[in-house]
């Protein structure tokens, strides 16, 4: 070997045996970083993995849901005035409970199939907030106790057979 003032240096086992362990442990060390890098980066694939499994089922799902086609009379609904206009601004409770009723059967009409209630309460031209969306799934549900509207198991409504057939 060259040493720094150009001399020839010989180096002996044991030295050699030095610089090869330390290299070795410098290995061994980088080994297992990167082992645990790797196991980290598994982890990371098996999350991804069982997340595109549960979006690929929805997209499975969604797909085999029947296509909702909203006619031209249905997008030109107009909504039935507000309760401070009814009767002059004198309507009774009963009055709002069933022109509310009345507006909530409405929008459902104008679908080929079970909603949500979110979508009936934008089809009110109310904003979906959780006040609105839980007042018109309240209503829903006593329209569906008297038989006018009908629940599925997944929370959605749709006009019961008769109602739809008098409406379309």
């Amino acid at each position: 070997m060259i040493g720094w003032r150009g001399g020839v240096d010989r180096v002996g086992c044991d030295e050699v045996l030095v610089l090869l362990r330390e290299r070795e442990a410098a290995c061994c060390r980088e080994a297992e970083r990167l082992r645990g890098e790797a196991e980290r980066i598994a982890g990371l694939l098996r999350v991804c993995e069982e997340e595109l499994a549960r979006l690929s089922t929805a997209v499975q799902v969604v797909g085999e849901l029947p296509v909702v086609q909203v006619s031209a009379a249905s997008a030109r609904f107009q909504v039935p005035a507000p309760r401070r206009e009814l009767a002059g601004g004198q309507a009774s409770a009963a009055e709002v409970a069933a022109s509310f009723t009345e507006r909530v059967l409405g929008v459902l009409a104008g679908y080929a199939g079970p909603v949500r209630c979110r979508q009936v309460v934008e089809g009110l031209g109310l904003e979906a907030t959780a006040r609105n969306v839980e007042r018109v799934r309240h209503q829903l549900k006593k329209t569906a106790a008297v038989g006018q509207v009908v629940q599925t198991p997944g929370g959605l409504f749709a006009l019961t057979r008769e109602r739809a057939a008098a409406n379309g």
